[in-house]
């Protein structure tokens, strides 16, 4: 089986699955142009791999996160066809380099965070194929409950649990999925975005089953929410020192570090409760969670020498 055939059937497997497949579809693509369609899928070596890697997964002789998407991208599609007896071996490196993530989130103050979701109600005067609440209420719940902007796009109306507070956050990052716990005010918010919902969808005769809907009954895909993300931060002047974009994943950083500097207020015990912010975010490895003890100058000094004694006893 040559590789156009092998993507082929891995896409369309892919789709029968009810999955997304647009980004992967573009990589795999690529990376069918780059090795040659008609060459035999078990004829792949692994330095045909590094070097498509490298192409664009490398800056500066420094290797990027896009380095490791790729890589995390084509290893599924050969774990796929090894699983199948369409390779005898993965050609994939064996030894993956160490990522830099030198990229600073933004945290945004809660002065900042009040106009962001003000404004998401006004941000646009033309016609939007986005519901202005909609995109409001998303943009909330991003941030109350520490979301990545994809989970939020993802969540269906039975994904919520009005009777026990709850939401599940279905198959998100590593194929993982979580039950949410949510306080009164955010479930009262989601009650009554409920309740609209239901009325647009008798009135156009929606039958979408997504959370957040568009004005064609479509949900609102993950790139509208983050472009509508760019347009309010733009009209209420939310720009970094540093000349790069603000994104919408700093939402969920700006929960994490708020959520850590109330418990210092409080003067509760960080050294038990980290563990359970990072299960709350989905987070692999605690020191995924512990970043965010430097994301903020406020009771840092604090943050860090407590943090340091929790990670050294």
């Amino acid at each position: 089986m040559n590789i156009k055939e092998a993507i082929h059937l891995y896409l369309s497997y892919k789709e029968s699955l009810g999955e997304k497949i647009r980004d992967v579809r573009y990589l795999l693509l690529r990376f069918e142009r780059y090795i040659n369609p008609i060459v035999e899928l078990d004829e792949i070596k692994e330095t045909d791999c590094q070097n498509f890697l490298n192409c664009k997964g490398r800056k500066n002789n420094n290797y990027t996160r896009y380095w490791d998407y790729q890589f995390c991208k084509l290893e599924r599609f050969f774990v796929w066809a090894f699983s199948r007896k369409f390779i005898h071996s993965i050609p994939l490196p064996k030894i993956r380099p160490t990522i830099r993530h030198d990229f600073t989130p933004y945290i945004y103050s809660t002065d900042e965070l009040n106009k962001i979701f003000a404004t998401a109600l006004c941000y646009r005067q033309r016609y939007n194929i986005e519901y202005p609440y909609v995109i409001q209420t998303m943009l909330k719940l991003t941030y109350c409950l520490g979301l990545r902007s994809g989970e939020t796009t993802r969540l269906l109306v039975e994904d919520i649990d009005l009777n026990n507070d709850l939401l599940y956050i279905n198959e998100t990052k590593f194929h993982k999925s979580r039950l949410v716990t949510a306080n009164a005010p955010v479930m009262k918010m989601l009650k009554l975005y409920l309740d609209w919902r239901k009325s647009i969808v008798k009135e156009n005769h929606f039958v979408n089953n997504h959370l957040f809907l568009d004005k064609r009954g479509n949900g609102v895909p993950q790139h509208e929410l983050q472009q509508a993300f760019r347009l309010i931060c733009t009209k209420v002047n939310i720009v970094r020192k540093d000349g790069k974009n603000v994104r919408i994943h700093d939402l969920r950083h700006s929960f994490a570090t708020h959520r850590l500097v109330q418990w210092y207020k409080e003067g509760v015990d960080v050294q038990t409760l980290l563990p359970v912010l990072s299960t709350y975010l989905g987070h692999s490895h605690l020191e995924d969670t512990s970043i965010y003890l430097s994301m903020t100058r406020e009771l840092l000094d604090k943050a860090n020498t407590r943090f340091k004694t929790y990670v050294e006893s």
